[in-house]
């Protein structure tokens, strides 16, 4: 009997100690939401290298003034989920994992660097198509229901060229009726964004966030070399974007 008074006795104090664990707030959980914002986007294109259209093996680099400049801005839209966890009452880690895109393109209307005094006429446009984002997030909350916060992320974004070649003699031959070249590249780089949520009750929440993403350097082909045909035309793309964005989430 005073046994069985003993383990009872042992199973209600543990039962009263204190239990250690993370905080719950507002922004604590699993949360999904989408976004709506405007992006701003660099391209700045370098002629690296041209190969010869009567030789496979020869190759020559781009000469003078191979750099041209490209930008455009359009709506963003995308959408986000991931993980919030409150590690103190102020203060949330999580990882997020997101899609952002919009209509980003932009055009030059010859090839820098190609040995002709900047006569040629080939176009090329450049098209910055959707990006995916996984990074992870802290955030701090000024009160119950505000929160600042910033994420780090890695990016991964598509880059096109579409490129027309008409017969002038520079590039392609003259003989010959006028080409069409498209080439893409998978690009990798991070991002780093900054704001604000505000929770509204029931598990809603709005934000707004700026975000800075230097994506990557795409390498491509605007033009491929076909002997007796075309130059190749090797070039790197640099793309860096600005986004300005507001978004809803509900938190799990």
């Amino acid at each position: 009997m005073k046994s069985g008074m003993k383990l009872t006795f042992a199973a209600f104090s543990i039962a009263a100690l204190p239990v250690c664990g993370f905080a719950d707030n507002a922004f604590s959980g699993i949360q999904a939401g989408a976004n709506l914002g405007y992006e701003d986007v660099s391209m700045d294109w370098e002629t690296t290298t041209f190969s010869s259209a009567f030789s496979n093996n020869d190759t020559f680099a781009a000469v003078g003034d191979k750099t041209e400049s490209m930008d455009d801005s359009a709506f963003a839209y995308g959408v986000f989920a991931g993980y919030n966890l409150a590690i103190s009452e102020k203060v949330i880690l999580g990882f997020e994992l997101a899609f952002q895109d919009s209509d980003i393109s932009d055009s030059i209307n010859f090839v820098p660097g190609f040995d002709d005094g900047g006569n040629n006429s080939t176009s090329t446009e450049v098209d910055v198509n959707a990006t995916y984002l996984l990074g992870v997030k802290g955030g701090y909350l000024l009160d119950e229901t505000t929160m600042v916060y910033s994420t780090l992320s890695a990016t991964k974004t598509e880059v096109e060229s579409s490129s027309f070649c008409p017969s002038d003699g520079f590039i392609c031959n003259p003989g010959s009726a006028p080409k069409s070249f498209k080439d893409d590249d998978d690009i990798s780089g991070w991002a780093l964004g900054v704001g604000v949520e505000k929770s509204l009750g029931n598990n809603f929440s709005v934000k707004a966030e700026y975000r800075y993403a230097d994506l990557g350097t795409a390498e491509l082909s605007p033009v491929t070399q076909e002997l007796g045909e075309s130059f190749g035309v090797e070039a790197d793309v640099e793309v860096v974007s600005q986004t300005l964005q507001v978004g809803a989430a509900y938190t799990f």
